[in-house]
């Protein structure tokens, strides 16, 4: 006979554990207060989370690493497919539900291109990494070319603009400068904003073509040595990457629904792709080209924020003797790919989700990104199967997505969450998100206010990659409580989080002594050189996200704490309330704060019942309750969207719209703000009072339902 709790039963050879692990987590709630909307107390829960983080194995991570990096898989490739079938199989034999989710999505692939030197000398670059004799896989013949994915076609010779990093305010300067980029060939650094918007931003400004480079100061012997020595970027190595940037993430051609063979699509001429020529390089490209400008220098005022590592003067304009050609060729075209998504079923009720993710594919081999998270996904499901077959089965379904097309832009997930919209939208209970996720020893999260708690509780019984603690003890050696980011742009929570409402969190260890971000350096003996070859960081992620997960899948109420909203977004108005002032306008957000209140008042009578409850017993009234809880993050989104953004309908979140990865925080209030439009800030404001009165109405509903538990 086992121990049983919600729906799974807990073998005998476990009962041993459940005694010493009552005294544990008795001596672990002395360290802080929890939240009551936290997970509460729960023996068999933690003899769940002891087994599934006892089984961890790093050499399971490293197979897993050598079987996912041994060829370049770029999105729709046949090292792509391979890919995809060696998910396919692998979750298979670890006894899960495995559904390929196929799509058809416009991409873009390198057909050649050129930078060239045209006066005062003839000179043409290579456009390609150097080959390593000490990483044999540099020199696969797979490897692609430095591109920038949806590049506009075009050959152009011109002058040169420095743009520093190609940022809003980099062009706002240049024009207050009075430099003209009409016709001029824009010369931008990595960094700052994302890559899109650098594109966006040049061509807006007339130029014919941009040329983006990596900067020694950011990333290479500005920080160590270069690779092989060190982890370092050196003069060759290139950051590829998409520059899409229009208005919605997934598909360009399908916005609003699934990228099917037969999907009704948009004309490629009506989208917002770019149109100039961009192509990246590395920055013994861009000395060559900087050393020969002799414009006009930089302003002593921009000196210190514009001069990058190279040596010598950073110069604003190249002067009329230097002239510089950039050629590009791309083949846009639809291309098939598809998302693995792997499910272990719930005992109880297996309808309601909790999801694991990455994405599967890589500019090169991608050992770092995204394999770093890939595999952390592949452990995760391998030692939840086992638990499983083990009986400690959670009570919700836990799947396992490994998704297409992520660097073209958010593609794959994207696609799935449109696909799936409906379900999602009623079942999802949250989705935790691993790009790239174990690159060195320092634990750090982003998430949605809802999923604070849980991490915040998971990581006091997670052992720190660095051997010093535990992950809440790393998180605390500064501060005195977890400081986490927002999630803005840049990864697969995008369409789960900003489209639909569900809360989800980015789990990162970040501290290596290097990058090979998007690069040809991006192999597997890159990843053991710099971030190390016993996997500890990726044993921590997975420890993490195995927690998180079973925290939220197994007890009889899902764990989301809605009193995060209220000091979040307490916390949100007195931000914008100081952006306003910097920009020197008045706005009234009374109503929005009393909102709050309200919100708030309801919340504490729903706090006090939750905090006598402990763990309960699985019941109607109990998934009454999770449904609720459910319900509180999906109250913040808004069928018409953000203005000029209507995919992005989450009011609480979204990406910044100039800059592209940063969050934007109340985004409909902030973006009003940021316009210094008065009559839209009342509008917007208006939509923030009745989202907060939805809060309210909701709140008052959990109090009746926690009652009657």
């Amino acid at each position: 006979m086992g121990v049983t709790v919600g729906a799974g039963v807990w073998p005998p050879y476990h009962r041993g554990m459940l005694a010493s692990l009552c005294r544990v987590a008795a001596a672990t709630a002395i360290a802080g207060t929890p939240s009551p909307w936290a997970p509460a107390p729960d023996a068999a829960l933690d003899v769940y989370e002891t087994a599934l983080r006892s089984t961890i194995d790093p050499s399971s991570l490293r197979t897993f690493h050598d079987a996912l990096g041994r060829e370049p898989h770029i999105a729709g490739t046949d090292g792509d497919w391979r890919v995809i079938e060696w998910l396919e199989d692998s979750f298979r034999t670890m006894g899960l539900a495995v559904e390929r989710h196929e799509f058809w999505a416009y991409l873009a692939r390198p057909v050649d291109a050129r930078v060239e030197l045209v006066t005062p000398i003839r000179h043409s670059f290579r456009l390609r990494e150097e080959t390593l004799d000490a990483d044999p896989d540099t020199a696969h013949p797979e490897l692609e070319i430095g591109f920038n994915a949806y590049s506009g076609n075009g050959d152009v010779t011109a002058e040169v603009v420095y743009v520093n990093r190609g940022r809003r305010e980099d062009f706002i300067t240049l024009r207050e400068l009075g430099v003209d980029l009409r016709g001029k060939i824009a010369l931008a650094r990595y960094g700052g904003n994302y890559r899109g918007y650098k594109a966006k931003y040049a061509e807006e400004a007339g130029a014919a073509g941009l040329i983006i480079y990596t900067d020694p100061a950011d990333s290479g012997y500005g920080r160590g040595l270069p690779y092989p020595e060190g982890g370092w970027a050196n003069g060759t190595s290139i950051q590829r990457g998409s520059i899409k940037t229009i208005a919605y993430s997934g598909d360009p051609l399908t916005p609003f629904r699934p990228a099917t063979r037969d999907a009704e699509r948009l004309d490629p001429a009506a989208v917002a792709l770019p149109n100039i020529p961009v192509q990246p390089v590395g920055w013994s490209v861009a000395e060559a080209i900087m050393r020969r400008m002799t414009g006009r220098a930089l302003p002593p005022a921009l000196v210190k924020e514009w001069q990058g590592g190279l040596p010598f003067a950073y110069r604003v304009e190249g002067g009329a003797d230097l002239r510089v050609r950039v050629m590009v060729e791309q083949e846009r075209r639809l291309v098939h790919t598809a998302n693995v998504i792997a499910t272990l079923e719930g005992a109880r009720n297996p309808d309601e989700l909790v999801i694991i993710g990455c994405h599967h594919d890589a500019w090169g081999f991608g050992a770092g990104d995204p394999l770093a998270g890939l595999i952390a996904v592949t452990e995760a499901a391998r030692v939840m199967a086992d638990a499983a077959r083990n009986g400690l089965r959670p009570a919700r379904s836990v799947a396992f997505a490994a998704w297409g097309a992520e660097e073209h832009g958010i593609v794959g997930s994207v696609e799935w969450c449109e696909a799936n919209a409906d379900r999602l939208t009623r079942n999802a209970v949250a989705y935790i998100n691993l790009d790239a996720a174990a690159m060195g020893p320092r634990f750090g999260a982003s998430a949605a206010p809802s999923l604070k708690s849980v991490i915040t509780e998971v990581s006091r019984r997670v052992p720190a990659a660095d051997g010093r603690g535990t992950v809440f003890e790393q998180l605390t050696r500064d501060q005195a409580t977890p400081g986490y980011g927002a999630l803005g742009g840049g990864s697969d929570h995008i369409g789960f989080y900003c489209h639909l409402g569900i809360p989800a969190c980015g789990l990162s260890g970040r501290g290596g002594q290097g990058t090979a971000y998007h690069s040809n350096y991006d192999t597997v003996a890159w990843y053991r050189r710099v971030v190390g070859s016993d996997y500890e960081p990726a044993r921590m992620i997975t420890a993490m996200a195995v927690g998180v997960a079973a925290n939220l899948a197994s007890g009889p109420i899902v764990p989301l704490d809605p009193a995060r909203y209220v000091t979040d977004g307490r916390a949100q108005v007195d931000a914008l309330r100081e952006r306003a002032a910097t920009l020197g306008i008045e706005i009234d957000l009374g109503a929005v704060t009393a909102g709050i209140d309200r919100f708030e008042e309801a919340l504490t009578a729903a706090t006090a019942v939750r905090g006598r409850l402990g763990v309960g017993a699985p019941s109607a009234a109990a998934d009454r309750v999770s449904g609720l809880l459910r319900e509180i993050d999906r109250a913040w989104i808004d069928e018409g969207g953000l203005a000029g953004r209507p995919w992005f309908r989450n009011l609480f979140a979204a990406s910044d719209p100039y800059s592209g990865y940063a969050a934007w925080l109340l985004p409909a209030l902030r973006q009003a703000v940021e316009r210094r439009d008065a009559a839209a800030i009342r509008v917007q404001a208006d939509r923030y009072v009745a989202v907060f009165d939805r809060l309210t109405a909701l709140t008052d509903r959990l109090t009746v339902a926690l009652n009657a538990m």
